[in-house]
């Protein structure tokens, strides 16, 4: 049964809240309301503000109702966590082949969802609160996005399930983060001598080649999107991460999502054009302080210069400029993404499965499937043959993408 939350006035005493703490969960847009003033004065990520949330993150047809814990102590909020509950097709993947989805619902917390007190005893309780409404039938499964390996949420939600309904297939990545000085010239010692040669080599060749047609636009503000995103299209229809469904792709969505962020002053659409024409781009939030990088691709007919790596280094050069303190790159691997980041931090998505047959079934699905792709990988990497399948199969789905 779905439980709204209570007025603090009226909570009745449970185990938690003799000792002063209460949990209340909203599960509506007007509890959602009542709590916006103590969600917006926390310090949150770009994907847990509560507007980006209302107005792009809970707006798609698999959105079912919001879902945010909060932690209250003798009556004062202390901690939040934000998610929301949605119909998802829960699919696994051997390699590059992807299984057929499993119709399910889910609870999925957002990325940097656990706003204030993020203690060991706020975290349980959220976790402990998780897991009742899994048992409660609410969800066939529970996600957490990349929290923090080591922290208390991740600790938790790893080892507090049971047997039948605990994540055993973790993988820890890392995310990697640039820390940005004030001059840009002390962004190059930082890289290797080997990089640095690179950058200069290629970035002297692509001035010689263009001389005078080499141009970087940015383009932040609502009227401007009608014109960036045919251009930002053209070039990603090409790479190979269309080819595998990801990436930026103009839809609905998507412009939805653009127009919040310019909107909200947030959008930065970064364009670098050789000869008048679009060759890469560099779409992300400028948040907090925090440039949130959100897609990097070129077109592959101008990868002898590197259009991609030369697009960042003008953009970090403007950063450095203007203040920005840091570049967040994201969840995901990436070369650039380890030659650039200089402050990594390991993160990994934590699943807890409802103690139900359908829950077991999901468990049983992904775990065999993931457990089945790390020894391939496993045997491919012994075999130094990881890195040519990658490179062949990006290859080949960037030349299909093109194709079309």
């Amino acid at each position: 049964m779905i439980q709204s939350i209570p007025d603090p006035a009226a909570v009745q005493p449970s185990a938690s809240a003799v000792s002063g703490v209460a949990v209340r969960v909203a599960r509506t847009f007007a509890e959602i309301e009542a709590i916006r003033e103590i969600w917006s004065g926390w310090k949150s990520h770009r994907d847990s503000n509560v507007d980006f949330c209302l107005q792009f993150v809970w707006s798609g047809e698999e959105f079912i109702r919001p879902h945010v814990i909060a932690i209250y102590r003798d009556g004062q909020p202390e901690a939040m966590l934000v998610g929301r509950l949605e119909r998802v097709r829960i699919t696994s993947k051997i390699g590059y082949l992807r299984l057929p989805g499993i119709p399910s619902h889910a609870l999925l917390f957002s990325y940097g969802g656990l706003l204030g007190n993020a203690s060991d005893e706020n975290s349980s309780e959220i976790v402990k609160s998780i897991m009742a409404s899994l048992r409660e039938g609410e969800a066939d499964v529970a996600v957490l996005d990349h929290p923090r390996v080591g922290s208390a949420l991740y600790e938790g939600a790893l080892r507090a399930p049971g047997f039948a309904t605990r994540d055993r297939l973790q993988k820890p990545a890392v995310h990697y983060m640039m820390r940005l000085p004030a001059d840009m010239k002390d962004v190059y010692p930082a890289l290797s001598a080997n990089h640095r040669s690179d950058l200069k080599r290629k970035a002297k060749k692509l001035a010689a080649d263009h001389q005078g047609r080499v141009k970087v636009c940015c383009y932040r503000e609502p009227g401007e999107l009608d014109d960036v995103i045919p251009q930002v299209e053209e070039i990603a229809k090409k790479t190979y991460q269309r080819g595998l469904g990801v990436g930026f792709q103009d839809n609905e969505g998507m412009r939805r999502r653009l127009r919040l962020c310019a909107e909200k002053g947030w959008l930065r659409i970064y364009v670098l054009h050789l000869s008048d024409t679009p060759c890469a781009f560099w779409i992300g939030t400028l948040y907090q302080g925090s440039f949130c990088s959100d897609y990097l691709a070129f077109d592959p007919r101008f990868s002898a210069y590197s259009p991609g790596t030369f697009l960042l280094m003008q953009v970090v050069e403007e950063f450095c400029r203007a203040g920005v303190k840091e570049i967040d790159f994201g969840p995901g691997e990436g070369r650039y993404k380890e030659q650039f980041g200089n402050s990594p931090s390991m993160e990994a998505s934590v699943w807890i499965y409802s103690p139900t047959l359908k829950g077991l079934l999901v468990n049983t699905v992904r775990t065999t499937a993931g457990l089945i792709d790390d020894t391939m990988r496993k045997i491919l990497e012994r075999t130094n043959v990881l890195p040519k399948v990658k490179k062949l199969w990006r290859e080949r789905l960037a030349g299909r993408s093109s194709e079309q």
